[in-house]
C-alpha cells in the first residue's frame, strides 16, 4: 500500500561530494562555499492538509468486500462500516467516530481524522478481496407478507464506490432518492428498484449502458452498483383475522381480505361539499345573506340542537334565508348552508388524490369533504302489487294469493291508488275488513295505523312528512266485501334502499363521540 500526504519537513544534514566537470572556454564560474565547522542555517515549514490518502490494494485489481477492512495509523484503529471509515469504537454501545471514506472498487481510502504528530505509516490488520464483484445495479423482489402498509418500506445498501443508499417509499409507492428510483405495489408487496442517476445523454454514446431508446429530454439513466450482500429492507405488513359472517351480517367471501371496500373508483361518482354555519338571534321579517350562491341545502338548528323546519323560506340560488315566524324558536339559531359538486371520477391514486372529468364550480375552503356517492338512477313512488284474498292468517305476507281470492275486488282501473314521492314508503300493506264496509290499514313493519271504510277516502298520514302514505278513493271499492277479506298491496317509495354497516377497528378509544351522516340528494332545476 502507498500513502500520499503533505507532512511538515526540515533539512537536518548536508552531504558534500567531489565531482569532476569539463569547463568550456571563457566560461564564468560561480562558487558558493561555507567555512568548515560553522552552523548550517535551516527553517521549519508547517503545511496544513485536509486528509491522508492510501491505496489498500496497489498491486491488485480485486474489489474489497465491505466489512473486512481493519488497519491502524498513528496509534488509531480504523474499520469500515457501510461504505465509510470509522475509529474510536465504543465496544459497549457500538458507537464510533466518522474518520474517512473508502472506495471498495479501487481500494482508495481517505482519512479525515488521525492522530496529529504521529507516524502516518499504515499497518493493515485485515482485508478481504474478491475476484468476482457481486454487485448489482437493480433488484426486483417481493415482501414476504402483504399487503404492505404505505410509506413503511425502507431500502438500504452499500455502494461499490463508497457511501450508502437509504431510501423510503412514499405513500403513492414511488421510491425516489439520491442515486435510486423504483416503485412498490403495496397490495402485492412487489418491489422494483434501480441504482444510478440521470445524466446528460450527449457524450455517453460509447458507454455499454447507453441505449438511445432510454433518452428522455436529453437525459439518460446511468446505472451505479451496490453490493448485493448489503441489500436489505424494512417494511410493515398487515395481517387480518377472518371476518365473522354472523357478526358482519353478510357473507364476506367477496370482500377484500381486510374487509375494506374502495369507495372511489374510475367512472364512479363523488360529491365535494362544504357546510358553513352562522349562529345568531333572528326575528320575523329578517333576511340573512349567507354570502354564498347556488347553495344545495339550508338547515336551521335551534339552540337545543333540534332541527327547525318551519317559519322560514330559503332562496338557494341567491343564498339567502328569510324568517317569517320565529315563535317557539330556541334562540340563538344556527343556520347551516352547504355547497356541493357532483362529479365523475376519472382517476384514483393510492395517495388519495382524485381526478374528475370536469372542473369544480365552487371555491371550496379548507375543511371541505369528498364523499362517495351511490347513484340510484331515476326513482319514483309506485304501487307494485295489488290483489284481494278471501282470508288471512295474520302472519303470512305473500306477494301472491294464498288460498282463494275474495268475491269482491278493488277496481284500480277506474280509481287507481295514488302515491307521492314525498309520502310513500317501501312497505307491504293489508287492508283487512272487519265488516262489509269497515277495514283496518296494517303495514308489515309499522303495524295498524288507521281504521277506515269503503265510503270515504282512505289516506293515512306519514308522520315524517305530513303527507299520505297512499290515497284510496271510495269509488273503487264496489260491493260484496265480507269480514275477514283482505286487500294486499305493496308500495315502493322514492328512496333508494341502502345498508349502512359501521365497523369499529380494534384499539384504544380515541374520541368520546363520533357520528356520520347519510344525505339523500336529488336533481335540481339549476346548474
Amino acid at each position: 500500500m502507498t500513502a500520499t500526504y503533505m507532512p511538515s519537513y526540515r533539512q537536518t544534514l548536508t552531504d558534500y561530494v567531489s565531482k569532476s566537470v569539463l569547463m568550456p572556454p571563457d566560461a564564468d564560474v560561480q562558487v558558493t562555499f561555507q567555512v568548515d565547522g560553522s552552523d548550517v542555517p535551516h527553517s521549519d515549514v508547517a503545511v496544513a492538509v485536509d486528509g491522508i490518502a492510501y491505496d489498500l490494494t496497489p498491486q491488485y485489481g480485486e474489489a474489497i468486500l465491505p466489512g473486512s477492512v481493519n488497519f491502524t495509523v498513528g496509534g488509531k484503529t480504523y474499520f469500515d462500516r457501510l461504505g465509510s471509515l470509522y475509529t474510536d469504537l465504543n465496544v459497549t454501545t457500538g458507537a464510533a467516530t466518522l474518520a474517512g471514506t473508502i472506495n471498495y472498487s479501487t481500494g482508495a481510502i481517505a482519512l479525515s481524522l488521525w492522530a496529529t504528530g504521529q507516524p502516518t505509516a499504515l499497518a493493515l490488520r485485515s482485508l478481504l478481496t474478491s475476484a468476482g464483484d457481486n454487485v448489482v445495479s437493480g433488484v426486483t423482489f417481493r415482501v414476504p407478507v402483504s399487503p404492505v402498509r404505505p410509506a413503511s418500506l425502507q431500502i438500504l445498501a452499500t455502494k461499490q464506490l463508497g457511501g450508502t443508499v437509504n431510501v423510503t417509499a412514499g405513500l403513492d409507492g414511488a421510491i425516489t432518492g439520491t442515486g435510486v428510483r423504483g416503485m412498490i405495489d403495496y397490495e402485492s408487496g412487489v418491489v422494483g428498484v434501480e441504482f444510478g442517476a440521470l445524466v446528460t445523454a450527449a457524450g455517453n454514446e460509447g458507454e455499454a449502458w447507453y441505449d438511445p431508446d432510454n433518452v428522455d429530454g436529453g437525459l439518460i439513466w446511468k446505472p451505479a452498483f451496490v453490493y448485493a450482500a448489503t441489500l436489505r429492507f424494512n417494511a410493515v405488513a398487515y395481517s387480518y383475522l377472518p371476518l365473522d359472517a354472523d357478526l358482519l351480517g353478510l357473507d364476506p367471501v367477496r370482500l377484500p381480505q381486510d374487509g375494506r371496500v374502495p369507495i372511489f373508483r374510475k367512472g364512479g361518482f363523488a360529491v365535494i361539499g362544504h357546510t358553513a354555519t352562522h349562529t345568531q338571534t333572528v326575528s320575523n321579517g329578517q333576511t340573512i345573506n349567507l354570502a354564498r350562491t347556488r347553495i344545495s341545502r339550508v338547515r336551521v338548528v335551534g339552540a337545543t340542537g333540534v332541527t327547525i323546519d318551519t317559519g322560514y323560506s330559503e332562496d338557494l340560488e341567491a343564498g339567502t334565508v328569510t324568517f317569517s315566524n320565529v315563535t317557539g324558536y330556541s334562540q340563538p339559531v344556527t343556520i347551516e348552508d352547504r355547497i356541493e359538486d357532483l362529479l365523475q371520477v376519472s382517476d384514483v391514486q393510492i395517495s388519495g388524490q382524485l381526478a374528475f372529468t370536469r372542473p369544480i364550480t365552487h371555491d371550496y375552503p379548507a375543511g371541505s369533504f369528498v364523499s362517495s356517492a351511490l347513484i340510484a338512477g331515476d326513482l319514483k313512488a309506485r304501487v307494485s302489487v295489488l290483489f284481494d284474498q278471501q282470508a288471512w292468517d295474520s302472519t303470512t305476507w305473500s306477494d301472491g294469493v294464498v288460498g282463494s281470492a275474495a268475491v269482491a275486488s278493488y277496481n284500480d282501473t277506474l280509481s287507481p291508488i295514488e302515491v307521492s314521492n314525498f309520502g310513500a314508503v317501501t312497505e307491504r300493506w293489508i287492508l283487512r275488513f272487519t265488516s262489509t264496509t269497515a277495514f283496518q290499514v296494517i303495514g308489515e313493519n309499522i303495524g295498524v295505523i288507521e281504521s277506515s271504510s269503503t265510503g270515504v277516502v282512505t289516506a293515512p298520514l306519514n308522520p315524517a312528512t305530513g303527507t299520505p302514505y297512499f290515497t284510496i278513493a271510495a269509488l273503487g271499492w264496489g260491493s260484496g266485501w265480507a269480514a275477514g277479506n283482505i286487500v294486499r298491496m305493496n308500495t315502493v317509495g322514492a328512496q333508494f334502499p341502502v345498508w349502512a354497516v359501521r365497523t369499529v377497528q380494534q384499539g384504544a378509544e380515541t374520541v368520546l363521540d363520533d357520528q356520520f351522516e347519510l344525505l339523500i340528494r336529488g336533481d335540481v332545476d339549476r346548474p
